[in-house]
């Protein structure tokens, strides 16, 4: 049997598939190596250079023989989330040397490039050792980011939360994968063997079947918390907001991603059982549906009562991991290139909210939104960038945050068309999304409406972070305008 494995994997797998994650696990080597012989090189450098290679490697994964979205979104995030490590260097040091010196912080910069690797592997996994593995080197990773500000008691103590959770997570996985072996006699993610499974394996029994529905079971749950959907959501709100913000970026965005890969690669196997009728589609289905529910409740009016900038993204990201698995609901359909497609529009527009975070909170020394207080008096530009970040994970019209978002309800309406039990979801789906209204609102109030006060100076903007967050606004603008367009012409 294991030479079986060993035969699939190097049948299936090759070398060019993780090309880019050598790529980036050896730049992340040559920074470590410099942080350790060369000490006239300023450690801040380091952040430009390894965000730099990151999103050079997303050119080569979207241009490459093994395109695929998920590489491409998981290079992105964390290119940008180095990047504001960038102009974070001030609190960095502080947290972690004590000071104004650098000491200590080269391996900050280094390490995400480590756990973007193992997500590029993640999204070419086609079998369950390989989906360990990776996951592993993304979780044992941000473990240590998340910790990373040794000098800072949030930083501490998210880090420790995110051990213990993440670790109980990551045991239910090896704990399904194991069952998983047992009932197919496969690590092997594939239909034929999901269905085979499922009438009883070789044997015929239906005991098989049922095993076999508990370790996918488990290995759902351990996806889940992943993507930080309910019930496995309780360990973002704390350690979005005690983490630094650059690894709190990363963990919204990148490793998100690696989650929605890891789901995409469980859920493809039931496609072709996608048909009303058929005892596990309507179970998987309605357990899709109730989880995607209940993520969106928790998420969204959780949200509403943040006075916490990161606390109130961190339960953003639940929410909109609720819109999310809603594609997941249309078994059927095309819900990797949607949830993709979705992780785009939140990587662009909560990149760019954590950039406007990480201002704030350097210049004016606060992470609570009545810092962002009149903004739109003192930097009006960059007001009406944040504004614009904030309006597209809203689902403000013509943003790209609305065009997603939009979709999300089509694919739970054609869901319908086979599934009409679920209409149940869909003014759980309204009621979310007009929640989100109020509380992303609650930063652009604070920017438009609260007068600065008196030692209230106009904000110095850095120019990665104006970068950011001019290319984002424009992107999430043209993206949510473009159909428009198209229609016009």
């Amino acid at each position: 049997m294991m030479q079986d494995i060993s035969t699939y994997c190097s049948a299936t797998y090759t070398w060019g598939q993780f090309a880019p994650a050598f790529i980036l696990v050896g730049l992340a080597a040559a920074l470590i190596m410099a942080d350790t012989f060369i000490k006239t090189l300023p450690k801040r450098a380091y952040s430009l250079i390894a965000a730099i290679g990151a999103l050079l490697v997303a050119c080569y994964v979207y241009d490459g023989e093994h395109a695929n979205a998920f590489g491409v979104l998981a290079c992105l995030g964390t290119g940008l989330s180095i990047l504001l490590a960038y102009d974070y260097t001030k609190i960095c040091c502080a947290s972690i040397a004590g000071g104004t010196g650098d000491e200590g912080t080269g391996e900050f910069y280094a390490l995400p490039l480590v756990a973007c690797a193992g997500i590029l592997c993640l999204t070419q996994a086609r079998d369950l050792i390989m989906v360990f593995v990776s996951l592993e080197v993304v979780t044992l990773t941000s473990y240590v980011l998340a910790g990373y500000f040794r000098r800072n008691q949030g930083s501490v103590e998210a880090g420790i939360k995110y051990l213990v959770l993440g670790a109980m997570s990551t045991g239910i996985i090896v704990f399904g994968a194991a069952w998983y072996f047992g009932m197919s006699g496969t690590f092997l993610l594939d239909a034929s063997v999901t269905i085979d499974t499922l009438r009883g394996g070789s044997v015929g029994c239906g005991t098989v079947a049922l095993g076999f529905l508990m370790s996918v079971a488990l290995l759902f749950v351990g996806a889940f918390f992943k993507v930080g959907a309910a019930p496995m959501h309780i360990w973002i709100p704390d350690v979005y907001q005690g983490a630094p913000t650059p690894t709190t970026t990363f963990l919204a965005v990148a490793s998100k991603t690696a989650g929605f890969a890891l789901l995409c690669a469980l859920v493809s196997p039931f496609r072709p059982l996608a048909v009303p009728g058929i005892p596990v589609a309507d179970m998987l289905i309605t357990a899709f549906a109730i989880v995607a529910a209940a993520t969106l409740l928790i998420g969204n009016l959780g949200a509403l009562f943040q006075s916490n900038a990161k606390r109130l993204l961190g339960y953003s990201s639940i929410g909109q991991a609720g819109f999310i698995l809603v594609f997941f609901v249309y078994l059927g359909g095309r819900f990797e290139t949607f949830s993709a497609m979705y992780m785009l529009a939140y990587t662009l527009a909560t990149a760019a909210a954590f950039f406007a975070v990480a201002m704030v909170r350097t210049q004016r020394g606060s992470e609570e939104i009545s810092a962002f207080r009149g903004l739109g008096q003192t930097n009006p530009r960059t007001a009406f960038l944040i504004t614009v970040s904030f309006a597209s994970l809203a689902g403000v019209p013509l943003t790209f945050g609305f065009i997603v978002k939009m979709y999300s309800f089509i694919a739970l309406v054609a869901a319908m068309q086979s599934w009409s039990c679920l209409i149940w979801l869909l003014p759980v789906m309204i009621v979310c999304a007009t929640a989100g209204f109020y509380y992303y609102f609650k930063i652009i109030r604070a920017m438009y409406w609260e007068k600065p006060q008196a030692d209230d100076k106009p904000l110095c903007v850095p120019f990665c972070t104006g970068l950011v967050l001019t290319l984002c606004a424009i992107t999430l603008i043209i993206m949510g305008t473009w159909p428009l367009i198209r229609a016009m012409q």
